[in-house]
């Protein structure tokens, strides 16, 4: 016989045997093929469904850590096996429809046996449940290291190990031995939490943090600045660097604070020199979160490293135009803030908001044309009670006494500030009789300017060539008055000067007074002591080389008592 004959008779011998092979197991499973590792070869489906039966006999799971076992009842996660649909697993081993594949796969079971998963279901939930309550018993909460600053020295806390358990891979575990029929315990994942810092890196961190210790980070952005103190920085400190994760979270409450969508411009005038509705055109704002953090990192690492006592980062953002620009809805001339002042009123009495609030209202929205003389009193209103004010705490025949439109000089003040900042004249000012604790809060001694209808009055005058705006607002989560002026600038700029502060002197012993208002057994603090003093500051306004404005604003503030008010209600 030829190797021609031989070799085509062999492949004709292999061809008869594999499709006797095929035949024999046309409606059974092929053999070595297991589900759980259930031996199920050689079956038809129906006697491979009776077979794998038993896999619902299984009624517990245990799992192990230590000397701890916990039991989970296969009822209590409803566990159920489907037979049926796991003997058509093993039944389509061999049978994918691809040639190739499937007689590798009847050669690898028939040779060393191929496993397939059983086909079950269970509420997962349940299961996540369970698996909770272990951890429960098990886990060990961390306590990270912590640097900070007590009396001025650095204190540094090791923090505390602990450990906890590796749910996702428990949770793949018990999944995995559901997909087998032995029922063997389960070993519980549990990994440790290794936070604490040795004695060396305690001192390592705290050597650290001494160098950072009076040292600060400024951050600036649209005019307003953030400051970021030293036990901040000592805060973010961490073994080997600094806290990315924590820095990131104070980033992002800064940026909600800043962020704003672009607001287009709203202008209503209504006649009478009123405008109705007003709102200046604002480009929109988003902080650039991931670039601010990176600069206040490497500017940290910087303060670490240098001398330098302060680091200062504008804040990274990204700016979107309005469509409709303030000077596009008016033909005032109004198309930019000229000035702005603010004051802040925390611990004012209720009444003492409303007046603050109302007489705010009188002068929102009011229009200064080119050359007119503003007059607060004019627009203030009646303060009485006819003319819609309440009783607040004021000061007369040196006591302090319920009375008409008290709050009513904080905003003549705050007006004052933003016509100060705007170096429009100052035409008639004059300071208060004592220093008032509500002017000082935010500001220096001595800028500030009362009013007494209808003798004393605040007065400025619009020397610009267009119309000048007056907006207020009311910031009662920052418990600040704001004044606003709008116009046209001309390119003017003013400076003022620190307060100049002389012939000090202390405040007399503290006053009770009764209030009939007020339930026995109350003390209230209405008037905070101030020391008396001279104030004087300089204000310069000048446009180039031409100087507009130069004038030194002078106060004499007698000494004042603290008042507290005993009620008799």
């Amino acid at each position: 016989m030829s190797l021609r004959h031989f070799v085509i008779g062999s492949f004709v011998g292999i061809g008869v045997m594999w499709g006797m092979y095929e035949v024999a197991y046309w409606n059974k499973i092929y053999p070595g093929v297991r589900v759980a590792e259930i031996k199920v070869g050689n079956t038809s489906l129906k006697q491979a469904e009776e077979i794998l039966a038993e896999l619902q006999t299984k009624e517990q799971i245990v799992l192990v850590w230590g000397t701890s076992r916990w039991i989970v009842k296969v009822g209590e996660i409803s566990l159920e096996y489907d037979a049926s649909l796991s003997g058509q697993r093993a039944y389509g081993v061999g049978r994918s429809g691809n040639w190739i594949q499937d007689t590798g796969d009847k050669i690898r079971a028939w040779r060393e046996g191929v496993n397939v998963e059983p086909v079950f279901g269970l509420e997962e939930n349940r299961l996540i449940e369970a698996i909770a309550s272990v951890s429960g018993q098990i886990n060990i909460p961390t306590r990270e290291p912590e640097v900070g600053i007590v009396q001025g020295g650095v204190v540094v806390s090791g923090g505390e190990n602990g450990q906890e358990v590796d749910e996702r891979e428990l949770l793949g575990r018990i999944r995995r031995e559901l997909a087998r029929a032995d029922g063997g315990d389960i070993e519980v994942p549990v990994r440790k939490l290794q936070p604490q810092l040795s004695e060396a890196q305690m001192q390592t961190l705290r050597g650290r943090a001494e160098k950072v210790l009076g040292k600060k980070m400024m951050l600036a952005s649209g005019g307003e600045k953030w400051e970021v103190g030293e036990e901040q920085i000592v805060s973010w400190l961490d073994d080997g660097g600094w806290k990315q994760m924590e820095i990131e979270g104070w980033v992002a409450q800064l940026a909600a604070g800043i962020d704003r969508r672009a607001e287009n411009a709203l202008f209503n005038y209504v006649g009478s020199g009123k405008v109705q509705e007003f709102q200046p055109a604002r480009e929109g704002v988003q902080v650039k979160q991931d670039e601010l953090t990176g600069l206040m990192v490497n500017n940290l690492i910087d303060l670490e490293k240098d001398d330098k006592k302060e680091a200062a980062v504008e804040i990274p953002v990204i700016k979107t135009e309005p469509v409709i620009k303030t000077a596009e809805v008016n033909n005032l001339g109004i198309t930019e803030l000229i000035g702005r002042g603010e004051s802040d009123y925390t611990g004012s009495i209720a009444n003492r908001v409303f007046n603050l609030k109302k007489a705010a209202g009188y002068m929102n929205g009011i229009l200064v044309a080119p050359g007119e003389v503003f007059s607060f009193n004019k627009y203030v209103g009646d303060i009485s009670p006819e003319g819609g004010y309440k009783q607040a705490y004021v000061i007369k025949e040196g006591r302090t006494v319920l009375g008409d439109g008290g709050g009513v000089c904080q905003v003549s003040t705050t007006l004052f500030r933003a016509v100060l900042n705007a170096g429009l004249p100052v035409e008639e000012r004059t300071a208060h009789a004592y220093r008032v604790h509500y002017y000082e809060n935010d500001s220096q001694p001595g800028f500030d300017a009362t009013i007494f209808t209808p003798t004393t009055d605040f007065k400025f005058k619009n020397d610009t060539p267009t119309y000048v705006l007056v907006q207020t607002r009311v910031d009662e989560a920052r418990r600040k008055l704001v004044f606003e002026l709008y116009g046209t600038s001309d390119g003017r700029k003013a400076t003022l000067s620190k307060a100049k502060v002389w012939d000090v002197t202390p405040p007399p012993p503290d006053l009770y007074q009764d209030d009939p208002t007020l339930p026995v057994g109350t003390v209230k603090q209405v008037d905070w002591k101030a020391w008396g003093a001279k104030v004087t500051f300089d204000w310069k306004v000048t446009r180039g080389d031409e100087v507009l404005q130069e004038r030194t604003f002078y106060s004499n503030f007698r000494p004042w008592q603290a008042v507290y008010l005993r009620g008799t209600k």
